[in-house]
């Protein structure tokens, strides 16, 4: 099962465990991602795409107020058997039909590739912001929130789809503004009007089916509310559970053959059986939130259609208005009780966006948190020296210490090596010297970063080909292939030679040893002037791993390296060791070098 992220505020909110941020600052969040397009560089075509669709909401009203003054005449004609007016009836239909048809062809269109664009822009900034300042590993680090990588993916999408995301809603409360005018308007030449006495006068409201039309709606309104804070959370805890296990999903997957070797099928399979679950009893909740809104939706739905023929047939009867008004008013009254209800309606899908919506903004303050400053990462050193700390002292990410470092400098051209017990903060300390690692004070300092290199002991290597992964992170096609192919016959690996350019997932393909050598070809091709090294060749054989240090030490003969190393065999290759233990770190030469 994943680590659930530390109970922090916004985890604590997605969960229900604590209130949610006040409502102003939901909103202006939600604002925000609206604004952020709609000011971008794509801003005139974003303007001129809104300005489209704003004009066809009120196209679509005008045509609603045609069609139904086509009905009036329509049913009226039937009623007085006008065969000489229905060839121009026909006539009028076929051209309100067609601009209908243009209506519902040319909308959808605009609409969609709107939004698209709002979806790459939206997750384009999103993935800066992520991948900025170290934010995507601090958030991992820290487990700040859960699955980020989902928000930006699946969230992002289902803001800005165009069926059911925010500026669908958006767009369609534009047109029920718009369309309840129209229906409203109709409404007022076919209902009488409310009659009653107060204080001793006679008071007249115009319109009695209007006003019925609205208090049935604000009634429906207040219970649709009631109904739908449940469901709200009910979302927020499903889609955490459906981005576990397919987070899960994904851990097995690459991690196959570890599993297999372990014989741990049995401990994955109940592992998923449980996100599973936990999706299953997500899911449930979300299904029991739903039957009242269904409920209510229902027999919203049934009542407002019945309601103006009580109210107009009366009239009718009476000869007050045409049985052709009748008809046009029901479907005014019908057309009305959405659009005034349109907050009941769109409820289910608001309560989703609304969920969505939070979760970006979970991911929006994850992404912004400034921890209180510890150790602090610059750029820029004394002269001949490459790496300096001063006063560094490494916690543990809440608070402990980890290893008192100090004051300590690598001139250039050294070859240092951190020796230590297993979990003593070697690794964590290359970390701190990458700033990736703020948790501690003091200062690390490095004499250029662009020309530093650190290879960890699982090498990371990207989708694409295999000459994409040796030469990252420079681009294939800034080596030909004959040098490649060259060091792959330098570093051992001349079998791999006919796949340079076979698409596979090379991380599960190749071996730890395969991969820490394409590391050396890796190292041999930037050339940097500061190596750091994490158990470079903790998976290689003894002859591999010397030919490892020895090709460092005719091709890089200025390099300077601190290496994180296990085996005392190795320290052979070094002249420094900083040596950690009972949390302190001593630096000196190396006793011996034989």
């Amino acid at each position: 099962m994943l680590p659930q992220p530390v109970p922090s505020g916004e985890s604590r909110r997605e969960t229900g465990l604590a209130r949610p941020q006040p409502a102003g600052e939901r909103w202006r969040h939600a604002f925000g991602l609206l604004r952020d397009y709609w000011t971008s560089k794509d801003w005139k075509f974003a303007w001129s795409a809104l300005i489209v669709l704003l004009a066809f909401q009120f196209a679509g009203a005008w045509l609603f107020v045609l069609m139904n003054r086509w009905q009036q005449r329509f049913f009226d004609g039937v009623e007085n058997r006008d065969v000489a007016g229905f060839a121009s009836l026909l006539t009028a239909f076929i051209g309100i039909l067609a601009l209908q048809v243009a209506f519902e062809t040319i909308e959808p269109y605009v609409r969609r590739i709107l939004c698209l664009r709002w979806r790459l822009h939206l997750t384009r900034t999103y993935l800066d912001r992520w991948l900025a300042r170290n934010r995507y590993a601090e958030i991992e680090r820290l487990r700040m929130i859960d699955n980020p990588d989902q928000r930006i993916a699946d969230d992002v999408k289902f803001v800005s789809d165009p069926e059911v995301g925010t500026l669908s809603i958006l767009l369609s409360l534009v047109s029920a503004v718009v369309s309840a005018a129209s229906s409203i308007m109709i409404l007022l030449e076919t209902a009488a009007p409310i009659r009653f006495a107060l204080f001793g006068r006679h008071v007249a409201i115009p319109g009695s089916t209007v006003v019925y039309a609205a208090l049935y709606v604000m009634a429906s309104s207040v219970v649709m509310v009631l109904l739908g804070k449940p469901y709200i959370r009910a979302m927020m805890r499903w889609q955490h559970r459906e981005a576990d296990f397919r987070s899960n999903l994904i851990h097995v997957r690459r991690n196959a053959p570890q599993i297999g070797l372990a014989n741990a099928i049995g401990a994955e399979r109940l592992s998923l059986r449980t996100a599973l679950q936990n999706i299953y009893l997500t899911s449930r909740s979300v299904i029991r939130s739903l039957i009242g809104l269904n409920a209510a939706n229902s027999l919203y739905d049934r009542i407002g259609s019945i309601i103006p023929l009580f109210i107009l047939v009366p009239r009718y009867f009476a000869g007050a208005i045409s049985f052709g008004q009748v008809m046009g008013g029901r479907d005014a009254f019908q057309a009305l009780v959405p659009q005034l209800g349109f907050f009941v309606h769109l409820y289910p899908r608001m309560a989703t966006q609304i969920s969505y919506i939070n979760r970006l903004k979970a991911l929006d303050d994850a992404i912004d948190y400034e921890r209180p400053a510890g150790i602090t990462a610059t750029v820029g050193t004394s002269a001949a020296i490459a790496v300096e700390t001063a006063g560094l002292v490494i916690r543990r990410p809440h608070g402990e210490p980890l290893v008192d470092v100090g004051d300590w400098q690598v001139r250039a051209g050294e070859r240092w090596v951190i020796r230590g017990p297993s979990g003593a903060g070697k690794s964590t300390l290359l970390r701190a010297l990458a700033g990736l690692w703020p948790d501690g004070v003091g200062r690390v300092a490095l004499a250029d970063r662009s020309t530093a290199m650190f290879v960890p002991q699982r090498l990371y290597l990207p989708l694409g080909t295999l000459k994409a992964a040796i030469c990252f992170p420079d681009a294939p096609d800034d080596h030909a292939d004959a040098e490649i192919a060259a060091m792959l016959d330098t570093v051992h690996l001349s079998h791999l030679a006919d796949d340079l350019h076979a698409l596979r997932m090379w991380s599960e393909e190749l071996s730890p040893g395969e991969q820490q050598r394409i590391a050396l070809m890796r190292i041999l091709l930037q050339k940097p002037d500061l190596l750091i090294l994490d158990e470079a060749t903790s998976a290689l054989d003894p002859a591999n791993t010397q030919h490892f240090h020895d090709l460092l030490g005719q091709r890089l003969t200025d390099v300077t390296i601190i290496s994180v190393v296990h085996d005392e065999r190795l320290h052979r290759y070094h002249d420094h060791a900083l040596i950690i233990a009972d949390g302190r770190a001593v630096a000196g030469p190396l006793e011996s070098r034989s």
